[in-house]
C-alpha cells in the first residue's frame, strides 16, 4: 500500500490479488490503514531530517509573487 505516492485503492488491490469479492478487501484495507495510523502517533521525527521532495506552503508579498519562478531545477538569477 505504501510502494507508490499515491498508494493503492481497494479495487486495485483486489485486481492485483485476483479476488472476485470486493468487501473482504475493503475490510483487510482498512484495517491496514488504521494499524499504520496508529504506528505513525508512536513515532516523531526529530534531529535532522532529510528528505527527497517536498512541497511546502509560504507566504510572499506581492511583489514577490511577481518576480518569482516556478519549477524544480532552476537556476537562481545572478544579480
Amino acid at each position: 500500500m505504501s510502494a507508490t505516492k499515491k498508494g493503492f485503492s481497494s479495487k486495485e488491490i483486489q485486481r492485483q490479488l485476483g479476488l472476485k469479492r470486493y468487501e473482504p478487501v475493503w475490510a483487510m484495507v482498512h484495517k491496514l490503514r488504521k494499524v499504520m495510523g496508529q504506528r505513525d502517533d508512536r513515532y516523531i521525527l526529530e534531529g535532522m531530517i532529510e528528505t527527497d521532495e517536498g512541497y511546502f506552503t509560504i507566504e510572499a508579498s506581492q511583489q514577490d509573487r511577481q518576480t518569482q519562478k516556478a519549477g524544480r531545477g532552476l537556476r537562481p538569477r545572478s544579480m
